[in-house]
């Protein structure tokens, strides 16, 4: 099931620390302004994967991803696909296996009714492991792992917190992120969100950002490293009114061991190199952190619910209609082509600068994939399946 991701502008809301809670100071006022030309420099080494929906995972050498169900597969496997070859086989190790049914090494027992099990809504690489979320037998949502190479099988890393399953039978799967030792994840089943991070090999969790407690409701998602930085967007419920709802865009710097607030503002975001990437009514902006201004890099209105960057170019995803659109852009604004959905894109997730994901709806439900290394006249989307 896709996650509900709402958008919205404006937010007030409580930073908590380990030494204590306080209200954080706003960032100040955003100065607007068109460019012409201005463009920021994209750093090939700083330029990492932007995933907006994190169902593939980038390693070293290539990508992970999980299998989608079809007539022709009743076993969904882990499956890998080289970076320099482009070949794309399941993820086991044993010489003499023919990767069909249950004794695959590349099986993954997905999540049943029971309890217990994988949950395919996430997928992270980290330091020679896979990492995906589950329910424990126990009833605790929690972090399994694997090893890269397809050598063991899953088990469980950390137990983030316990659910009430066994009562309710609902599951919903966490926003999550591992970085730099730690697993950042938020708590779906509260109302009034809070952040929070726990070591990757389990311990005490400690919260690093909590919403309003006056709210209604408090969402948050988008959780992603930049640079050594965690941001992440907030969604505020000051009341049943819909028309109420405000948003922002937030920081937490481990070094520092603080939250700020980097932008007030609706609409998805991807950042890079000390700078906010973001639609609104004026058109495609570009909000610098430090400076805290606006460029105006595309002047005329959009409203795209995924935006990617990559070391060439600013994509721009339309998936509001029937399929999903990808239009290309440089970062000084210009447009430079549209990718032709002749496979049915109906979902994109995002990728690097070398190869773009999503899921299909052609003849049957499958993933894609976009080679960015071809002339961007050249770009469609093939698919991701075994070869």
């Amino acid at each position: 099931m896709r996650k509900e991701i709402h958008f919205t502008s404006g937010i007030k809301l409580l930073c908590v620390l380990t030494a204590g809670a306080f209200l954080l100071s706003a960032c100040g006022k955003t100065e607007e302004k068109d460019t012409d030309g201005a463009a920021a420099p994209m750093e090939s080494d700083m330029v990492g994967a932007d995933f907006e929906y994190q169902f593939v995972a980038k390693a070293e050498n290539g990508y992970y991803f999980w299998e989608r169900i079809s007539p022709d597969n009743l076993y969904p496997r882990m499956m890998f696909m080289d970076k320099e070859s482009g070949r794309v086989v399941p993820l086991c190790n044993r010489p003499d296996c023919v990767h069909e049914g249950e004794g695959c090494n590349a099986y993954f027992r997905e999540q049943h009714d029971d309890g217990g099990g994988v949950d395919k809504q996430y997928l992270q690489y980290y330091e020679g492991n896979l990492y995906a979320v589950g329910l424990s037998e126990d009833a605790y949502v929690s972090l399994f792992r694997i090893k890269a190479d397809g050598s063991a099988e899953w088990e469980i890393s950390t137990k983030l917190y316990r659910t009430d399953y066994s009562v309710t039978g609902h599951w919903k799967p966490p926003e999550i992120l591992i970085d730099d030792g730690y697993v950042y994840f938020v708590d779906w089943y509260q109302k009034i969100k809070k952040l929070e991070r726990m070591p990757i090999g389990g311990g005490t969790s400690e919260i690093l950002f909590e919403g309003d407690s006056d709210a209604s409701a408090v969402d948050i998602y988008q959780i992603k490293s930049n640079d050594g930085v965690l941001f992440f967007q907030v969604i505020n419920y000051p009341d049943d009114m819909p028309e109420n709802l405000t948003g922002a865009l937030y920081c937490y710097d481990p070094a520092a061991g603080q939250c700020n607030l980097v932008k007030v503002f609706a609409g998805p975001c991807s950042v890079q190199n000390g700078f906010v990437y973001h639609s609104s009514p004026e058109g495609l902006c570009r909000y610098s952190i430090q400076d805290q201004t606006t460029e105006i890099l595309v002047n005329r209105p959009m409203n795209v619910p995924n935006i990617t960057l990559t070391r060439e170019y600013i994509i721009l995803c339309d998936q509001r209609k029937d399929g999903a659109t990808l239009t290309l852009y440089d970062y000084e604004g210009e447009e430079i082509n549209t990718v032709p959905n002749t496979l049915g894109l109906v979902w994109y997730f995002g990728g690097d600068s070398d190869m773009l994901f999503g899921e299909c709806w052609n003849d049957c439900i499958s993933l894609c994939y976009l080679d960015l290394n071809r002339p961007a006249t050249e770009l469609q989307w093939e698919e991701l399946k075994e070869n």
